[in-house]
């Protein structure tokens, strides 16, 4: 028996509407499978029905269901699940409103194509949307970035903010029958959350996100849109559709466990350290405290005389160092317990000659400092104590100059030699001669030389160190 490919059309009250969306469904060419309208009617109180039976009297692809949910939510489940169990040879389900109408004639065998070679679980694509009638110019595509915690978190928040670009192209999916996640309840963005909800198992299913290609016209003018928008459940299913994917997100509980130890002070150790050398201490804020070797010989290999140097997770007393003969070096310093530090260094009449650490968490150092700030990028043992170093090496990258140079000094998989106490959550180590970042539950493994593409990694343990050296220059 053929395939099938079943569209779900959860309907209330579309008259205007749905003989243009149906007939660009009964439109589709060059399909391999039979392409079946499954549609939902719930309590239309408009010609909707008689519209619909009068095109399914000579359309037996149109599959007419009266239901009683008065719920969008409870009708799509319905549906999807009415296809898994009524079309055994269902291969894939998608979805399209009464208001929406596929991108042209070929939409489905294009996705068929794709299916045939990707045999993916999910597909995310793209649409053009309609506002007062009218097609906008910009294209709502999905990103594949969105198999990354931080992006997708980040297009939800924006999403949160009211950023109409940043809206999930939600309502672009199709998955097999054997996918069984559901439309959650929620009076808005139930599209969103089902997404959401797909992107969070992205471990286990193959996921495909087409970049290119869109799917249909995705009206905005629909009544529920509007009546969704003048309710206050609108922001409000965004806003907590962003909480729930920050709980389910690995790096939160990381998050949370560093918040807790930073707002415990952790000033303990620096506080003994002082006491027992401060004499040899004091001596790293000196003006001309010899630059650290590693950083001198990176430098020496460069033709500038003038060096911007970023020292991230300097502590109360900077390692970099800040002098080299014939060299100027304007080092700038950074660190999240900055005001910590310098009540410490007070306390116990520390001169600073002046110099200050800017307090910034290094995962937003792109809010403090411009692009292309900075010749020289350095983290000793500072990296591995972040809540999400994979953001904050990204940024770090951002800031420096076109030839610029990153040097990373840590200990080799310390979170594992720590028992992950305190602010030790991960592990860098070579693998294959690739820098690899990972936590304690495995679930973030990160090869940091194909995440990150554009730069590179050299990377070679030196004793019971891992060192990383990462440069933009020479890279097309």
């Amino acid at each position: 028996m053929k395939e099938q490919i079943v569209i779900c059309m959860a309907l209330k009250n579309a008259e205007k509407t749905l003989e243009k969306s149906l007939n660009s469904v009964l439109q589709q060419v060059n399909t391999k499978r039979e392409v079946i309208l499954l549609v939902g009617i719930d309590n239309s109180a408009d010609n909707s029905e008689i519209i619909l039976k009068d095109i399914a009297s000579n359309n037996p692809n149109v599959v007419l269901l009266n239901v009683d949910f008065d719920q969008a939510y409870l009708n799509r489940n319905f549906l999807n699940d009415y296809a898994r169990k009524n079309y055994p040879n269902c291969a894939l389900i998608g979805r399209l409103d009464a208001d929406d109408v596929l991108y042209c004639e070929y939409t489905i065998s294009y996705i068929e194509a794709l299916f045939d070679k990707h045999n993916f679980d999910v597909l995310l694509c793209g649409n053009k949307q309609v506002l007062n009638g009218d097609v906008l110019e910009w294209e709502n595509k999905p990103s594949k970035e969105l198999l990354k915690d931080d992006f997708l978190l980040n297009q939800l928040f924006e999403m949160t903010q009211g950023n109409s670009k940043a809206e999930l192209a939600s309502c672009n999916t199709f998955i097999k029958p054997t996918v069984k996640i559901e439309y959650p309840k929620n009076e808005s963005a139930e599209d969103h959350w089902f997404t959401v909800l797909l992107l969070l198992q992205k471990e286990k299913l193959n996921i495909l996100i087409d970049e290119e290609l869109l799917y249909c016209f995705y009206s905005l003018d629909g009544v529920l849109t509007h009546e969704n928008k003048n309710k206050e459940h609108y922001t409000q299913s965004r806003e907590e559709l962003y909480n729930y994917c920050l709980t389910q997100n690995p790096l939160t509980a990381i998050h949370n466990k560093w918040r807790d130890y930073m707002s415990k002070g952790g000033m303990s150790f620096h506080e003994s350290n002082i006491i027992k050398n401060k004499e040899r201490l004091e001596n790293f804020w000196k003006q001309d405290y010899p630059l650290n070797k590693r950083i001198e010989k990176l430098l020496k290999q460069t033709d500038n005389k003038k060096i911007r140097l970023l020292d991230i997770g300097c502590g109360p007393f900077p390692k970099s160092g800040i002098h080299l003969k014939n060299l100027t070096i304007d080092r700038t310093l950074v660190d999240t317990m900055a005001d910590d530090y310098h009540a410490l260094l007070e306390a116990h009449n520390i001169n600073t000659y002046n110099q200050k650490i800017i307090k910034c968490e290094a995962e937003n150092l792109k809010e403090k400092f411009e692009s292309n700030s900075f010749e020289m990028i350095f983290f000793k043992n500072a990296l591995d104590h972040t809540y999400n170093p994979i953001k904050a090496i990204s940024n770090s990258i951002d800031l420096l100059t076109s030839e610029g140079i990153m040097v990373l000094e840590h200990y080799i998989k310390e979170g594992e030699y720590t028992n992950y106490f305190g602010l030790h959550q991960w592990n860098f180590f070579i693998e294959n001669g690739h820098f690899y970042i990972s936590n304690k539950s495995k679930e973030i493994i990160q090869n940091l030389n194909i995440f990150f593409k554009s730069v590179e990694i050299e990377s070679f343990y030196e004793g019971n160190k891992i060192i990383n050296i990462i440069k933009k220059n020479n890279v097309g």
